[in-house]
């Protein structure tokens, strides 16, 4: 019986030690691509051209600079939306080659009228209560520009609740001049300390949202899109039209895109920092909504899919997909890594120990690369003994999301401090 639970515990431990290595391998990469921008590969999947063939963006001294559409879907956004209005005025980009557009979703609010406050901001009211949800509304939005004429050599999307560095246009705009057609920047927090909550979802967003495609844009593979400064080339979406619904809907357009072969650009000094929620309680609805991903995105179908195409035009890209879709959560891969360790300790199997171990030190290693790479105040590293509590809090928001996983794309905003 006692050989039976070892060779059980071997194989859950065999079951996590592939994506433990895979998260391993992505953080060295991204240490050396942090050291060395040049380390991997930095071809775009292709040249993001118009249909006369004229080439977008500049970095190659021409002068010339891409036309942006700044899209910000706001829903009850009153407290926030002034903030970002404000920072889109100083950014360091030519102002007649960039234009903000806020749609006011189903609001209820002072949200439209606070945007028309704003100069040089074109504000799109929607009101649609059987179709609600962000993916509705940038799916209405792009439809508008386009029957309105007004066609952009590209495409971003900002939250409401977010800001963006100065030099965010140029950053995307060498990115498209290098040949990308599908950028994110780097997601992070903006209120980093303002309490236990904040400081580890900085961290967790660190691992997830730059540790992660860093590394895997230096391994040649592709970034997911996190919904908030992301950028989408006109080519782009004359290929794939937006038709992405669900809570997820950045994601399940990154793997339509994916699927289809193209290369998701990280563009890490393109940074977009958002108002987290504080506590607990009020992460609720937007952890929820973050794992609360369809059937139809992700799945041992699609990525079956996904490994066929990879493998029948030998692409590294969507091989790659496969490998970050199948990796389970952090508080997921970090409690089973524990729980083989502590029973490989019962049993008393030095096999089973050494494996568990080495789980728990590559875990660690990835999370240590994320820490690392913050440069981490007082404030932070006091932050992280609350981790204990924050992976239990992650686990529940795992088991919430896998029972309402499909059921609803229902827009429902994020309570915040103002």
């Amino acid at each position: 019986m006692i050989d039976i639970l070892r060779w059980a515990l071997f194989a859950a431990e065999l079951w996590a030690g592939w994506s433990v290595l895979y998260l391993c391998i992505l953080s060295v990469a991204a240490i050396l691509r942090a050291r060395n921008p040049r380390f991997g590969p930095t071809a775009s999947c292709s040249s993001p051209r118009s249909e006369t063939g004229e080439r977008h963006g500049a970095t190659d001294g021409s002068g010339q600079h891409a036309s942006f559409a700044i899209i910000v879907p706001a829903h009850n956004e009153e407290l926030l939306l002034g903030k970002l209005l404000d920072n889109l005025h100083k950014l360091h980009y030519p102002v007649d080659n960039y234009t903000v557009f806020v749609v006011a979703d189903n609001c209820t609010d002072n949200t439209a009228a606070l945007a028309r406050a704003h100069a040089r901001v074109h504000v799109y009211e929607r009101f649609d209560t059987s179709r609600r949800g962000k993916g509705y509304a940038l799916n209405w939005m792009f439809e508008r520009l386009n029957d309105d004429g007004l066609a952009f050599d590209a495409y971003i999307v900002i939250d409401a609740d977010a800001v963006v560095n100065a030099g965010f246009l140029q950053a995307m705009n060498r990115e498209l001049a290098g040949g990308a057609q599908a950028l994110q920047g780097h997601n992070t927090v903006l209120n980093t300390v303002d309490s236990p909550g904040t400081t580890l979802r900085w961290i967790a967003l660190t691992l997830m949202n730059h540790v992660r495609p860093l590394g895997r844009n230096a391994i040649g593979g592709s970034s997911t899109l996190t919904g908030t400064g992301m950028c989408l080339s006109r080519e782009i979406l004359q290929r794939f039209p937006w038709q992405a619904y669900a809570l997820g809907e950045d994601y399940q357009y990154y793997l339509q895109l994916v699927q289809h072969g193209v290369r998701v650009r990280y563009v890490p000094d393109a940074v977009v920092r958002s108002e987290m929620p504080r506590t607990f309680a009020s992460m609720r609805s937007q952890d929820i909504r973050w794992e609360s991903q369809s059937s139809n995105e992700a799945g041992l179908g699609v990525a079956w899919r996904m490994f066929v195409a990879g493998l029948r035009h030998r692409d590294f890209v969507r091989l790659d997909a496969i490998a970050e879709m199948l990796t389970p959560p952090l508080s997921l891969l970090a409690g089973w890594a524990l729980v083989t360790l502590i029973a490989s300790l019962l049993l008393q199997s030095l096999p089973n120990v050494l494996l568990a171990a080495a789980l728990v030190g590559g875990v660690a290693f990835y999370v240590g690369t994320g820490v690392s790479m913050l440069r981490p105040s007082r404030a932070v590293i006091r932050g992280l003994l609350y981790a204990p509590l924050f992976m239990l809090w992650k686990l529940w928001v795992h088991l919430v999301a896998s029972r309402s996983r499909g059921r609803t794309s229902e827009w429902v905003r994020t309570s915040r401090n103002a």
